[in-house]
């Protein structure tokens, strides 16, 4: 969906953190077999009164010919409820009106990674494609890596291009580009026998068509006739992200404490950080468990305002997205190991996004609480 017509800025972070396959790379799971291995996955996302999406996905990863590795994923998101259109002060203050029809939608996304290997040199290269009602995207990336001081030390160095095309199922004339370019560098320490760090810088420098074609702002004035105007954004959106991840294992305890912080600021003003703390608890040689918390918050674009000005501003959203708010996600995964071959594991998740979880002072007072639960339950066989 486009601009955000089945989105929600919640779903997009659990998908991104624990599914989505980003331009550059396909993920490569921790502890993976030395030769394959194949997985499936389900995600399950439900907004309280709004939308409720599903999400199959078969991935796997295979060695060949001692120096070759090849990944590949497919996913479906299959897509249905309501979702908020128009944001009106008719009633004295601003608020989301949800839209009046159901939402029903699909979206197909596949990819593909090939990885040789030069000693301790790496170079890959991935495609990815992903195709919904009104919304088109083809990526392509090239990777390297490179292992230094007998492994304890790895560089990461990535450049991913996207061309996609916008649409609307509301108007079948909408048909715009959106060009992304996206650098990568990292690194990864091993700092003890039982803990290291990583951290990865992205920078992407987007250009196209960024508007929302579902959202509309109705402001009432207190003379004078009301405005209906559509959602207006800047024409680019260039932005940066950091990530910094901990691990940390602990054997007299026999659990390993894993830390997330995430930096991420754009040109459109916003600020946002994330933190997530998880501790992973093995019980036995089969059973481990892991409860996490994530803490999200960010500030808003400079553009946004849940009501317009007259004459209206030449860039203006109300999509509450993009204000100021916070949010808290506490999760629960479950890891069983059946065997060496064979993992099953389940997370059960919540989300809760709300104007006075901002950091720093309450966000916007017209952000419309979020309430989401999520589950996941995936297997995977080593080979």
């Amino acid at each position: 969906m486009a601009a955000t017509k089945g989105e929600s800025s919640a779903l997009a972070q659990l998908a991104q953190a624990a599914l989505a396959l980003p331009i550059l790379a396909l993920p490569v799971k921790a502890g993976a077999a030395e030769v394959g291995e194949i997985g499936f996955t389900l995600l399950g996302y439900k907004e309280r009164g709004l939308m409720t999406i599903v999400e199959p996905v078969l991935w796997g990863r295979a060695q060949f010919m001692e120096s070759w590795e090849v990944q590949a994923s497919a996913a479906v998101d299959i897509i249905s409820g309501a979702s908020p259109q128009l944001v009106s002060n008719a009633s004295g203050k601003p608020v989301q009106t949800i839209t009046g029809a159901s939402i029903e939608d699909h979206r197909g996304t596949g990819d593909v990674k090939l990885t040789k290997r030069f000693g301790e040199f790496s170079l890959a290269g991935s495609l990815a494609y992903s195709k919904e009602e009104d919304y088109e995207s083809r990526a392509f990336g090239v990777e390297g890596r490179l292992d230094l001081n007998q492994r304890n030390t790895t560089l990461i160095a990535g450049y991913g291009q996207s061309k996609d095309r916008v649409g609307s199922s509301d108007d079948p004339t909408l048909d715009e580009p959106r060009d992304t370019k996206e650098y990568m560098l990292g690194v990864t320490q091993v700092i003890s026998p039982t803990a290291l760090v990583s951290s990865t810088v992205v920078w992407t420098r987007g250009e196209g068509y960024y508007n929302d074609p579902y959202k509309l702002t109705f402001t009432f004035f207190p003379s004078g006739p009301p405005l209906l105007v559509p959602d207006v954004r800047p024409d680019h959106r260039h932005t940066t992200a950091w990530l910094t991840r901990f691990r940390n294992h602990v054997p007299s305890l026999n659990g390993t404490l894993q830390a997330d912080y995430r930096y991420y600021s754009d040109d459109w003003g916003i600020r946002a950080h994330t933190l997530e703390v998880g501790w992973q608890q093995s019980i036995d040689d089969r059973w481990s468990i892991r409860p996490a918390l994530r803490y999200y918050t960010q500030d808003a674009a400079d553009f946004y305002s849940p009501t317009v000005t007259r004459p209206p501003a030449a860039v203006h959203s109300s999509d509450q997205r993009l204000s100021a708010f916070g949010g808290l996600s506490p999760s629960l995964r479950v890891i069983l190991r059946s065997n060496d071959r064979l993992t099953f594991e389940g997370t059960l998740g919540y989300v809760h996004n709300a104007a006075n979880l901002h950091l720093g002072g309450s966000g916007n007072d017209a952000f419309a609480t979020l309430r989401a639960y999520y589950g996941l339950l995936g297997v995977t066989y080593s080979f």
